[in-house]
């Protein structure tokens, strides 16, 4: 397992060392007083290449870890197939109702799957998150959110 974790941590590093190359010859097709559009990849890159270094430093130093059991359950299987199917729900409905009105309803369902059952918590999380999400994508990063075609 070591010795796959440092092969897959080089050749994460040299991918990223790709990206990198690909998002410097952006083209510069921003608009006045926003981040541009080579911000995002750039952050993608710096995630990618600090998360390999950090797999490749403990790869490298760190003691052999211990065995894992790889199978999965039927029921962790269904939970896969589900989530999947959720998201994809989400977004055909995000873009029937739009993003307020969608969002919190999709984060209210994840809540009650993954096993919350405290009413109070699941509004109150779905709607400051919902909030939150929206200011940092509308208002910060200036991001136009799916409005909904019916209303």
């Amino acid at each position: 397992m070591k010795k796959v974790n440092v092969i897959l941590s080089v050749l994460l590093i040299g991918f990223g060392c790709f990206y990198a190359y690909l998002t410097a010859n952006l083209p510069d097709r921003n608009l006045p007083n926003t981040l541009g559009g080579d911000f995002m990849p750039w952050v993608l890159v710096g995630c990618l290449l600090l998360l390999s270094l950090m797999l490749l430093i403990k790869s490298v130093f760190g003691k052999a870890p211990e065995q894992f059991d790889f199978s999965i359950s039927p029921k962790e299987g269904f939970g896969v197939i589900f989530l999947t199917i959720s998201v994809f729900a989400y977004v055909k409905f995000m873009i029937l109702v739009g993003f307020v009105l969608a969002t919190p309803v999709f984060l209210a369902l994840l809540m009650l799957i993954t096993g919350s059952r405290k009413w109070k918590e699941i509004v109150l999380v779905s709607i400051f998150a919902t909030f939150g999400i929206y200011l940092l994508f509308q208002k910060i990063f200036q991001v136009i959110l799916p409005r909904g075609e019916l209303f």
